[in-house]
Order: structure tokens, then sequence, then C-alpha cells
């Protein structure tokens, strides 16, 4: 019947790559005047007043002097950093810390003469190496995106001022320096990206669209040779005759013509074209008049 209070680091439930500072009591018994104890307390990066260097300030972590009470599973949480901003600064910043936390079993103002204030200590290690990797997973949460928005602005912020200074140059030759380097920059910045974008083997290159085949070809093109028939097999009749081919007849030829004679009329009827003729029903009838 003794309180166990405990430290240890835990990612957050809503977003993984927070990590808090927990102490939380075991125990069957309440816990009063719970410290801390570190030989190097918990250190953390100083985001919000970076310089524009992108040195960031390792202070240490924000911790109260003391917590007054915990009750049987009640916990005491801090959130101490992200993963992803402490995996940026690398070596810079520590990442093991030896500690302990010290509570005692009695109020503070329990003054019973026979039982005297029993204080209990339990040491605890914070090591960010145990935890999940960070690479397993990038989430752009609330934080991210303000940090992301915060940055943005920095960013435009700095190039104002710079076109300020930039702006109240009267030279010409300096202005095209500045006009340049800037260009240099932009232009650089560009194909950095680009290079990235290209060696990323997630995404694949979008496919090619071949457009569909001109049927007139362009006048500086020579059109495709046109096969030749092979020499046992006949070439195709010309649709378009030559212009000094005489055109076959006609099958059905007009009324008001007169047929072709026929080579097979026979020599003794001489006198059969003569003959006035009259088309009745598509036929030709012979020795009736034309006024009949």
């Amino acid at each position: 019947m003794q309180p166990n209070v405990a430290m240890f680091m835990e990612p957050a439930a809503n977003d993984w790559h927070l990590v808090e500072l927990v102490v939380k009591n075991f125990g069957r018994t309440p816990a009063y005047g719970i410290r801390f104890e570190f030989a190097n307390p918990p250190t953390v990066g100083k985001y919000e007043n970076s310089s524009g260097d992108r040195h960031i300030d390792i202070v240490p972590l924000n911790l109260p002097a003391e917590i007054p009470y915990l009750a049987p599973s009640q916990e005491w949480r801090i959130v101490w950093d992200s993963a992803l901003d402490r995996r940026e600064l690398g070596e810079a910043i520590a990442s093991r810390f030896d500690g302990a936390v010290t509570c005692y079993g009695r109020p503070p103002n329990d003054r019973a003469p026979k039982r005297k204030r029993e204080q209990f200590r339990s040491t605890a290690l914070l090591d960010w190496a145990t935890l999940h990797p960070v690479e397993r997973l990038e989430l752009l949460t609330t934080h991210d995106l303000a940090r992301q928005e915060k940055q943005k602005l920095e960013l435009l912020r700095n190039l104002l001022t710079y076109y300020h200074y930039a702006a109240s140059e009267s030279r010409e030759e300096v202005l095209r320096v500045e006009i340049n380097r800037v260009r240099a920059a932009a232009d650089e910045l560009r194909d950095r990206y680009r290079d990235q974008y290209d060696s990323a083997p997630d995404h694949d290159p979008p496919p090619e669209h071949n457009p569909p085949p001109h049927r007139n070809p362009p006048s500086d093109q020579e059109p495709p040779p046109r096969r030749k028939p092979p020499s046992d097999q006949e070439p195709p009749p010309d649709r378009n005759p030559p212009s000094d081919q005489e055109p076959p007849p006609d099958r059905n030829p007009p009324a008001d013509q007169k047929p072709p004679p026929d080579d097979t009329t026979p020599d003794n009827d001489a006198n059969f074209d003569d003959a006035p003729t009259q088309v009745i029903d598509g036929r030709h009838r012979r020795g009736l008049d034309r006024t009949g």
C-alpha cells in the first residue's frame, strides 16, 4: 500500500510524431510532492525563435518544479517534441537522458508523531532511439501545416526586404548584376526540383501521346514508294483511262440517237437502217410511220 510513480515517454494518441513525457502513479495510494531529478535535463529545439540562418536554439524542456498530487492510476503528461523536428536537427541535439522521479506517500501537512514521511524514488531512462522510425509515414498535421505557412511568410518577407534594398539602387550595372543573381538562383532551384522529380522511383513517367499519322504528308517529305506487283501478276486496270483513249460505248443510247450499225446484219438487207423506225417498249419497230 504505497505509491508507485513512473516516468516514461510515449507517442501522442492523435499525432504519432509528437512525443509526450508522462508521469503516472501505478500504485494503490496517492502520491504527493512529485519532483524530477535529471543529470542532464531533457532538451527541445526552440523553433519559434529560430534565426534566418537556420540556427535553432536548444533549450531545456519546461518542466514544473513539483507535481503536488497524483491519485492512483492518474497521470500527468506534457508534449516534449516532434520526432520529425528532432530528425532534422540530427546530432545537434541529445537523444538519451537519465533521470528519476521522487514522491511521498503522505501529504506535507501530516504531522503524525509516530509516522515518518517516507520518500519513494523511481529511476527512468528516456531515449529517443527506442521509438519507432519516423520514416514510416509522413503526415501533414495541423502543427506541420502551421509551420509551413510560417516558413512561407518568412520567405516572402525576406524577398520583399531584398527587393526594397535592390530597387533603391539607380546604377544600371548594379541592377543588372542583381537581376542575373536572382535569375540564376531561380534556375538553380527549378533544376533541383526537376532532378528530384525525375530521380523519384515512385513517379512513373507520363505516357507519350502519339498523334495519328497525317494523311497528307508535308511538302518537304517524300511520299512512300508504291509497291510493285509481282512479275507474274498483271497490274490492275487504271480506273481513269487516258484522254487519248476512246470511252466505251453507251449501252443505253438516248431515244433521239441512232444505234450503231450491227455487224451481224446480213448483206441482203442493205436498206435496214434507212427504214423508218420507232422505239416501242424499249425495242425498235421497223416499217412504222413516225407520225403513226
